[in-house]
């Protein structure tokens, strides 16, 4: 019976590739993101459109980009937790970042990478909210982080 359960760990593989393509969809819009504004940056001869804001659209490609950090560390701690080996000798090439050993460390890890992805998306929601009004969302974002950032805190201390 413990040998049929064992077979379950393998749909961990359907995660780590739909996280992974997940991962590549959100690259490929930041990029295509990031792109746009670097053309309306180096084509400064043509007029851009009114409410053009090259800035802005490379912290909301940087957004795109960081969401793809948090599925890559996802889809890697999970196929390196559920699919390797423990005595692995390729645990020893993995980088530092990925030599996770529980739930736990993946769990603290993935709440970094998350922490990370709120401060740089929250940063472009303000500053947007420069150019127009803050809406209830945007001024939660901040609280949220904190909120977040003193659980960590609290659990990686206990």
């Amino acid at each position: 019976m413990f040998e049929f359960l064992l077979k379950f760990r393998y749909l961990a593989v359907v995660m780590v590739v739909l996280a992974l393509l997940d991962a590549v969809a959100y690259l490929v819009m930041g990029a295509r993101i990031a792109f746009h504004a670097y053309a309306h940056l180096l084509d400064a001869a043509s007029a851009a459109p009114t409410g053009s804001r090259p800035g802005l659209e490379l912290l909301h490609s940087l957004d795109f980009l960081f969401v793809a950090l948090v599925l890559i560390v996802l889809g890697l701690g999970i196929a390196k937790l559920f699919l390797l080996a423990p005595d692995s000798r390729s645990n020893s090439e993995l980088p530092a970042w990925l030599r996770i050993d529980s739930i736990r460390e993946l769990k603290v890890l993935l709440w970094e990478t998350i922490l990370t992805t709120l401060l740089i998306a929250g940063l472009s929601e303000l500053i947007e909210g420069l150019f127009t009004t803050l809406g209830w969302a945007t001024l939660m974002t901040p609280l949220a982080i904190l909120i977040l950032a003193l659980s960590l805190f609290f659990m990686k201390k206990a």
